[in-house]
């Protein structure tokens, strides 16, 4: 038996306590309060000497015990702790503002984490987004109208900070995962290949190792100014890191979502497989310890209407 408040044992045994050694005169009438206890005696008999514990007493004690939460173990083998997440990584950086491909990328990329979060299915989903420094929007839910309320707003100037730090943003990703015990996460980053380098890259095989998956989307077009991020090889180095696919947008913002396998879940079979997924159920016992004292409170009410 598993006791899932046992604080409330003490007052309990204190309350048992109390009910062994403290007795009550068994006085049911106000006779005692009028006639000596030698005359008491005398006409009730020996009978008077008797003395009689108060159930209320055992009553507050199986109250007591029933708060303690007392509960069995059952059968896990139906049940699983929820284990996977899918993480969008927004680029919000100042080169997501050209308008390469239409009507610029940052508009297609809106397009996109919208078009992911219609496929989200029965995963919870989070929304970071980068440039010289990484937040977590929204953490990982099941509310995908926050998500994409969220989503609709995304516009360079968010964070004050130029730049392209995906390390940092993969950083968040990497220390969400780990806190909330997540496993077969997604993470797909949205970007134009800004700060996709060998640190990055090596924040993405630390992923892949702990066994999350890194999508690269990438928008953008080779025949823009040099300045201005375009790295499908550094892209493509990243995804395969990552253990993932590497999707480009076209020039009309478009691409195809299907080679992500964004529909499939993991079975139930392959999450129990996975050490320490099990979830342990317990089945509460207190309603059956309060029926226990339902005798105890006839008992009392009986005494009352003597």
């Amino acid at each position: 038996m598993i006791l899932q408040q046992p604080w409330f044992l003490l007052p309990a045994l204190a309350f048992v306590l109390v009910y062994l050694l403290w007795h009550n005169n068994d006085s049911n009438d106000d006779w005692s309060r009028v006639l000596s206890p030698a005359l008491l005696r005398y006409f009730s008999g020996p009978s008077s000497n008797n003395r009689y514990r108060n159930p209320a007493l055992l009553v507050a004690a199986l109250a007591c015990f029933a708060l303690s939460g007392p509960s069995i173990p059952k059968s896990v083998n139906d049940s699983s702790r929820h284990s996977e997440a899918w993480f969008v990584v927004a680029d919000v950086s100042r080169s997501m503002t050209l308008n390469d491909i239409a009507p610029n990328r940052l508009a297609a990329m809106r397009d996109t984490a919208l078009a992911i979060a219609s496929k989200v299915s029965a995963n919870s989903i989070a929304l970071i987004i980068y440039a010289g420094d990484a937040f977590l929007v929204t953490p990982p839910s099941f509310d995908t109208h926050s998500f994409t309320s969220h989503v609709a707003l995304l516009d360079y100037g968010l964070i004050p900070v130029d730049g392209s730090n995906l390390t940092r943003a993969l950083s968040l990703v990497l220390s969400i995962t780990e806190s909330n015990q997540l496993i077969n996460s997604r993470v797909m980053i949205l970007s134009d290949s800004g700060g996709m380098n060998n640190r990055s890259q090596a924040a993405v095989t630390r992923l892949q190792q702990s066994g999350h998956r890194t999508d690269i989307v990438l928008f953008g077009s080779s025949n823009t100014s040099s300045s201005a991020p375009f790295d499908r090889e550094s892209a493509a180095k990243l995804a395969d890191a990552g253990g993932g696919k590497l999707v480009v947008a076209n020039k009309l913002g478009q691409l195809d979502l299907s080679s992500l396998s964004l529909g499939k879940l993991t079975t139930d079979s392959q999450l129990l497989t996975q050490t320490g997924l099990q979830t342990v159920r317990l089945q509460n016992l207190s309603h059956w310890i309060l029926l226990l004292a339902l005798p105890l409170v006839l008992l009392l009410f009986y005494r009352q209407q003597q």
